[in-house]
């Protein structure tokens, strides 16, 4: 995979990071059950974390990382104001909608890459997370 393919595939990732991070953020102080709330609150620096490691290595690969507080954050706040109306039931599964999405989009990016195994172990590190959130997110809805 050349750069600029793999710069796009990045950015399309950290946009679903966005995403994913304007839906916890929203969630997390509408939540009324302090251990799910709590949950949430622990998910959100990991997030954060995987956004700042992709911006991170966008930029070593000479591009240009989209920005927070475009069309990905636009788009978590509005799933997020949806499924707030609808009650805690909803946000967990709007969440775990977007970690299974995430964990398919990280796995991909995993197989497709063959050239860069610096990029390939973050993602892989960053998978491992998304499938933790998402096994979380299963067990509160399982309850």
């Amino acid at each position: 995979m050349n750069n600029p393919d793999k710069i796009d595939l990045l950015n399309r990732l950290l946009e679903s990071e966005f995403t994913g991070l304007e839906c916890y953020r929203t969630h997390a102080s509408a939540i009324s059950e302090p251990e799910i709330a709590e949950g949430i609150l622990a998910i959100i620096p990991v997030e954060h974390a995987h956004a700042v490691g992709l911006t991170t290595r966008i930029s070593e690969l000479g591009g240009l990382p989209a920005r927070p507080g475009g069309p990905a954050s636009a788009r978590g706040r509005d799933l997020a104001a949806a499924s707030r109306q609808q009650g805690t039931q909803a946000m967990l599964k709007l969440e775990l909608t977007l970690e299974q999405e995430a964990i398919k989009e990280y796995a991909a990016a995993v197989a497709d890459i063959v050239d860069d195994m610096i990029t390939v172990e973050m993602l892989e590190e960053q998978l491992l997370d998304e499938i933790r959130h998402a096994k979380w997110l299963k067990q509160q809805l399982s309850t």
